[in-house]
C-alpha cells in the first residue's frame, strides 16, 4: 500500500483552514488554490490591463506574471489615442492587441503634461506626445502620457510644424520652421540634434533636408519613422524619401519610391529586424480602386531596404484585405457619378497614417481617425527564412481595430494616434491613478 500524506505536510498547508475565523474570503481562497504552475497558467490568460494589478498581489504573483510574459511574450505594440478636447482638456486611451480591448487612461494633472501636444517618434521606446514652444520642448515620460514630462531647451530655429524624433538618446527636429521668423542664414528645412552626452549638450545645427524634401519640409506633408539608428522621411504625395543619421549627423540617399505609380498617398513604418539583417522599412501606399471594384481604396505594403531605400527583391507586396480598407474609406452614397470621375478630387480624399515598430503597427484614416484602424503584424524573421524559396510578404496578418471610445466622445476634438510597447510599470501607473467607477 502507498504511504498516506498527512494534511499538515508543508505541500498541503495552503488548503488548511481554521474554522474559528469563519468562511474564507476570496483573497484567502485565491492564495490557497492559485499558486505554482496553476497560477502561471491562469495569469497567461489575463488581459494586459489587469496584469499590473495581479503583479501587486504578492511576490509569488509577481513572479508568475513575469514567468508568463517570458513564456508568451506579447510582442505587438499598443495603439494609443491622445485626444485634445475643446478648452485644452486632454484624455487618452490605449488598445491592447492581445486582449482586443481599449483601456481608458486617466487624464494627467494639468501641471504634469501640457495641454496642446504633438507627436515625437521614438525608435527605442515607442512614440511619445510632446509640446513645443518658444521656451522649451517637453516630452512625456511614458507612452500613455500619464507621467510627468522631461523638459529641454527649445531648438534654436523657431518651428511651428516640425518632424520630431528620438534616436539613440538624441532628439531630432527636422523642418517645420516659421518662415516669417527666419533670421539671416536660417533655413525652413533646418535640422537640429539635441545631444546631452556630447559637445556639452544642447542643440547642434546639421545639414538641412535634401532638395527633394525641401518644398514639403513639415510634419503635415512628411511621413516619418524612427529606428534605433535613423529617422526616415517620406513625402506623402510624391513618395520621395531619405534618411538622417543623428549620430553621424548626415543624410542618406534621396530616392523616389515608386513600386506602384497609381499610389496617391504614402506612409512608412519601421520594418522587421533580425540578426545579420540591416534596417528595413514597411512602405504603405493608398490608391483609388477601379470603378468596378466593390471598395473605394486599395492599400498596399512593400518591404524596403533601409540603406538604399530600394524594394527588397525577395519580398512580395502585400495588400490589405478589401473589407478592411473599405471600413477605413467607406463609400459615400451622396457623391455624384460625375464627381467620382475626377481623379484629382478622389486622390485628395485619401489620407493614411501609419505608426508601428519592428513587430507590427497600425494603419488608419488620417483625415478621420474616428473610422477606426487596421492592425498589421509583421512576419517574424525566422518564419521568413523558412520561406526563402518563395516571395514571402512582410505582413503576416491584418485585423480590424474599432475606434477608441475616447475619440468618439470628442467628435470635435483633435486625435493623435501613436504606437508603443506598454510595460507593466506603465500599466501600473495608469491603474493606480485611475479613478473608481
Amino acid at each position: 500500500m502507498g504511504a498516506g500524506v498527512r494534511a499538515h505536510d508543508p505541500k498541503h498547508r495552503r488548503h488548511e483552514h481554521d474554522g474559528r475565523d469563519g468562511e474564507p474570503d476570496a483573497a484567502s481562497l485565491a492564495a490557497a488554490y492559485l499558486y505554482g504552475d496553476v497560477l502561471e497558467s491562469v495569469v497567461e490568460r489575463v488581459p494586459a490591463p489587469d496584469l499590473a494589478a495581479a503583479a501587486r498581489v504578492s511576490r509569488e504573483w509577481l513572479r508568475a506574471v513575469r514567468a508568463a510574459l517570458r513564456r508568451r511574450p506579447r510582442r505587438l505594440p499598443w495603439l494609443v489615442a491622445h485626444v485634445q478636447a475643446r478648452g485644452g482638456r486632454r484624455r487618452a486611451a490605449a488598445y491592447d492587441p492581445c486582449a482586443g480591448a481599449w483601456l481608458d487612461v486617466p487624464s494627467p494633472p494639468r501641471h504634469a503634461t501640457p495641454s496642446h501636444v504633438r507627436l515625437l517618434r521614438d525608435g527605442a521606446r515607442g512614440d511619445r506626445v510632446c509640446a513645443l514652444s518658444l521656451s522649451g520642448l517637453a516630452v512625456a515620460g511614458d507612452p500613455l502620457g500619464a507621467a510627468g514630462c522631461v523638459s529641454m531647451a527649445a531648438p534654436r530655429v523657431w518651428r511651428v510644424d516640425p518632424v520630431l524624433a528620438a534616436v539613440g538618446g538624441r532628439v531630432v527636429a527636422l523642418g517645420g520652421a516659421c518662415r516669417l521668423a527666419l533670421a539671416d542664414g536660417e533655413d525652413a528645412a533646418a535640422v537640429e540634434v539635441h545631444d546631452e552626452g556630447g559637445g556639452g549638450g544642447g542643440w547642434v545645427t546639421c545639414d538641412p533636408m535634401p532638395d527633394a524634401l525641401r518644398d514639403s519640409a513639415s510634419a503635415t506633408w512628411l511621413a516619418a519613422a524612427a529606428t534605433d539608428r535613423r529617422v526616415y522621411l517620406v513625402e506623402r504625395a510624391t513618395g520621395w524619401a531619405s534618411w538622417f543619421d543623428p549620430a553621424e549627423r548626415r543624410w542618406g540617399p534621396a530616392r523616389r519610391l515608386g513600386p506602384d505609380p497609381a499610389v496617391t498617398v504614402w506612409g512608412v513604418a519601421p520594418g522587421r529586424a533580425g540578426a545579420g539583417v540591416g534596417e528595413r522599412l514597411v512602405l504603405f501606399g493608398a490608391k483609388r480602386a477601379d470603378k468596378e471594384a466593390e471598395c473605394t481604396a486599395v492599400i498596399q505594403a512593400w518591404e524596403v531596404d533601409g540603406d538604399t531605400l530600394e524594394p527588397i527583391p525577395s519580398a512580395s507586396g502585400d495588400a490589405m484585405p478589401l473589407e478592411l480598407s473599405e471600413r477605413l474609406f467607406p463609400r459615400e452614397d451622396d457623391i455624384d457619378d460625375e464627381e467620382d470621375d475626377l481623379d484629382d478630387i478622389d486622390g485628395e480624399r485619401l489620407s493614411i497614417g501609419v505608426c508601428g515598430n519592428a513587430a507590427g503597427g497600425y494603419v488608419y484614416n488620417a483625415a478621420e481617425p474616428s473610422r477606426g484602424a487596421v492592425l498589421y503584424e509583421l512576419r517574424e524573421e525566422e518564419e521568413g527564412k523558412a520561406k526563402q524559396g518563395s516571395a514571402a510578404a512582410a505582413v503576416a496578418r491584418w485585423e480590424w481595430v474599432p475606434c477608441a471610445p475616447a475619440v468618439q466622445a470628442e467628435p470635435l476634438g483633435r486625435a493623435i494616434l501613436a504606437c508603443s510597447p506598454v510595460g507593466l510599470d506603465d500599466l501600473a501607473a495608469a491603474v493606480a491613478s485611475r479613478a473608481p467607477h
